[in-house]
């Protein structure tokens, strides 16, 4: 994220708010300026000249206030297409980095950090813009009165820009803490809500609250954190204005009292310092919150990088494989170590094993979910496998499901794919189910209140596998929550077909074992 980027997205518009917002900022020079020539032309006792300044005054006023209203709207615009576009490149990168992100860094992401850099970088980006166009208007007008009011004003100048230095790296680590912190908070209420549940059946609401009151409040503090730096810096140019808004005042009452500079600059100095200094804190102030954003935003250049993934030539439909030494070392210090064992083209595996053999981590390792820590699976040739995972159906433990309709859920967007569905249907035992729904297969998904059954949610997915006809299917459990008889008749029309099928489950009888051409049993 830079200006520079945003330049580029839309030059007319980012030129034209830069364009406003430093016409208003010079506006507010000239109302001073004016208000100096008002002065001397009532001290002069000119009542036209008088109301003639008055006139541009009050025409400048109605300029600046337009001008800067106008610049935030065109800037918001510019704004929000730029956020659109990163929240899209970001998408895409995780997409494509093949890698599990945490739902609430992904979010607080999309949301928190990005909100971080639209207030403190892209708009004090435009407010240094107007308040840098200011502090050359003031000096121009000054030099214009008096040259040694100019060089009082850059002595101040570069005390008041020096001082908020120190506050950088505080500052720039207090900004970090708040998107830990919320990273985090978001994390919790991930993990816990979507137990809601159980927490009330076992009337465990106190920890509940205890454990988000602590993550709420590590981010209260962060934010407090953030703050107490922020005020620090205002304090610090606050300090540095008044001292220089002062000694700029007795200096201009030295000049006029010896006609060294025109009466009115008296009545003007006030609202000359107010521009100057008050932009120069604006700038020391703005310009620390930028850098402050310096990290957030190299993170968020990285995670925007767009992925170069691998060409569909480059793949391979896998129907059958063999793996040898495949081991996988998790954090906790356990691992899981794979027998050798080869499964052809068209075989129908039933996959079994106590719990904490590995089942679900071995096809979770096929699909490149997770990365073996030793050992490969290949084909028969012996060829380390590049599979072609849109070939591959996977059916886990939890259908997901997207909150869109049924059909869109089988189909995965394709339409291509639709005179596929009834039959799929059919052989997954679902048309019943469908003839239940007032808008058949055009129901949409409510995800928040679920509108199909743990057994309608498996027979989706299991449709969306045999309407892309995969010749690998990779089977967790996902009949569990079917009924017996039917589970029978889905296992009847999955064995029929050419497809490889490598199927978990427990509880078999000895009808559904029939079905399949061996077992693969895992030990620990």
């Amino acid at each position: 994220m830079s200006s520079k980027e945003l330049f580029k997205l839309n030059p007319i518009k980012f030129c034209l708010a830069m364009g406003l917002q430093i016409i208003a900022a010079v506006g507010e020079v000239v109302v001073a300026y004016v208000l100096t020539l008002q002065f001397d032309a009532a001290k002069n006792r000119n009542l036209s000249l008088f109301l003639t300044w008055t006139l541009i005054q009050l025409s400048s006023y109605v300029m600046v206030f337009l001008f800067y209203n106008l610049t935030g709207i065109v800037w918001q615009k510019l704004i929000q297409n730029y956020l659109h576009l990163i929240r899209r490149e970001l998408t895409d990168h995780y997409f494509a980095d093949s890698q599990k992100h945490a739902v609430s860094a992904v979010q607080n992401r999309m949301t928190n950090d990005l909100k971080l850099l639209h207030n403190d970088y892209l708009d004090s980006f435009r407010y240094m813009v107007g308040m840098l166009a200011g502090i050359v208007g003031v000096a121009f007008s000054l030099v214009t009165f008096q040259w040694s009011l100019l060089v009082a004003c850059l002595i101040f100048a570069a005390i008041q820009i020096y001082l908020p230095k120190l506050l950088d790296k505080p500052l720039q680590k207090a900004t970090e803490k708040v998107s830990v912190a919320n990273r985090k908070y978001l994390k919790t209420l991930g993990d816990w809500l979507i137990g809601l549940s159980e927490v009330r059946r076992y009337l465990a609401s106190d920890k509940l609250f205890k454990t988000i009151a602590e993550n709420s409040g590590r981010l209260e503090a962060a934010n407090i954190k953030k703050e107490k730096v922020d005020q620090e810096l205002d304090y610090l140019n606050q300090l540095a204005y008044s001292l220089g808004d002062v000694l700029i005042f007795l200096l201009t009452g030295f000049l006029v009292v010896n006609n060294w500079a025109a009466f009115g600059l008296i009545a003007s100095i006030g609202n000359f310092n107010g521009a100057l200094f008050g932009s120069l804190q604006g700038v020391a102030n703005y310009g620390g919150r930028m850098r402050a954003t310096n990290k957030l935003r190299e993170e968020i250049f990285v995670a925007r990088k767009k992925i170069q993934s691998e060409q569909k030539s480059n793949l391979e439909q896998a129907v059958s494989f063999s793996i040898h030494n495949l081991a996988i070392d998790f954090r906790n210090c356990e691992a899981v170590t794979f027998p050798d064992f080869q499964v052809k083209a068209g075989e129908k595996i039933l996959l079994t094993g106590d719990s904490g053999t590995g089942k679900s981590t071995l096809l979770k390792l096929i699909l490149g979910e997770l990365q073996a820590s030793r050992g490969k699976y290949f084909n028969q040739k012996g060829e380390k496998i590049q599979p072609d995972l849109a070939e591959i159906g996977y059916l886990p433990q939890d259908p997901v499901l997207f909150p869109v309709t049924i059909v869109e859920n089988i189909t995965m967007f394709n339409s291509k794919l639709l005179n596929r569905v009834k039959s799929a249907i059919e052989k997954v035992q679902f048309a019943g189910d469908i003839a239940k729904f007032s808008a058949g297969i055009e129901t949409k998904i409510d995800l928040d209140q679920l509108n199909v059954s743990g057994g309608q949610r498996q027979k989706i997915v299991l449709a969306r596998s045999m309407v892309h006809q995969s010749k690998l299917i990779l089977i967790d459990e996902a009949t569990s929550a079917i009924d017996q008889a039917a589970t029978m008749k889905i296992l009847r029309q999955l064995t029929k077909t050419d497809a490889t099928i490598v199927f978990i489950a427990h509880n078999f009888n000895q009808e559904m074992h029939q079905l399949f051409d061996r077992e693969i049993h895992l030990k620990k």
